[in-house]
């Protein structure tokens, strides 16, 4: 019997069921503990964004990332008491795209702004980076290798396949070298990412995608959108 499958009396009719060893369990911990952690992330982002327009201050119009550098030098001049918009909008750097009369347009409301959300808006702060440091933690923990493959992502011609943030997790799901899975139709099955297919009487049925395994679906259709941006950023450099 391989090794990784459930032992014991089993009838013909039924198929085993893959269970990890220790080693793997733990590692799917690690990625799973980084993926609800940077969706805590994007959550506590869009709280974030929401407290400022209420304010009325119109920061994530004059920015491409709310938690980069220049607007993170914004918002902590904000949650530290800043009230003049000229040195608010000269904390940004020159990659800012808006003109320096969009931001004082962007942060004028900065002059009459309550101290409640200063408060809030610095507890928001915090959070964040709390957030960033636990999921850089984690990230050490994930980046260590673990069994034969020794860079994630890179296939045995030494071309890229994934990038190493989604070839880590990949790899917690189905192990280094997927060998649990007899053929790749098996593994897509046990992924969940394609319908089943039933034929009764010479006629078709197609059914929905199983549930299957969440996180690989998510992974794989993550892989999925990514490939044709890759692609377009591949031709322009042509």
């Amino acid at each position: 019997m391989p090794n990784g499958w459930s032992s014991g009396f089993v009838a013909h009719e039924l198929t085993l069921s893959f269970v990890p060893g220790p080693a793997q369990r733990l590692r799917l911990t690690l990625t799973r503990t980084k993926c609800q952690l940077t969706r805590n992330r994007v959550q506590h982002q869009n709280r974030l964004e929401a407290l400022l327009e209420e304010a009325h201050i119109k920061l994530s119009s004059l920015v491409s990332d709310l938690l980069g550098v220049s607007a993170r030098r914004m918002l902590h001049a904000l949650a530290e008491g800043a009230t003049d918009p000229r040195a608010l909008a000269a904390l940004a750097n020159v990659l800012v795209r808006a003109t320096q009369a969009q931001r004082r347009d962007g942060l004028g409301a900065c002059q009459a702004l309550h101290p409640l959300y200063r408060r809030l808006l610095r507890m928001a702060l915090e959070d964040v980076q709390l957030l960033e440091r636990q999921i850089g933690q984690v990230d050490q923990e994930v980046a260590r290798p673990a069994g034969p493959v020794s860079r994630p992502g890179v296939a045995a011609d030494g071309r890229a396949r994934v990038g190493r943030f989604s070839a880590q997790p990949i790899m917690a799901e189905v192990s280094a070298t997927a060998a649990t899975c007899p053929s790749p139709r098996h593994l897509a099955s046990w992924v969940g990412a394609c319908p089943g297919d039933a034929e009764r009487a010479g006629v078709g049925h197609s059914h929905r995608s199983p549930t299957a395994n969440r996180q690989m679906r998510r992974l794989v259709s993550t892989c999925g959108s990514a490939a044709p941006l890759m692609r377009r950023r591949m031709m322009r450099r042509f």
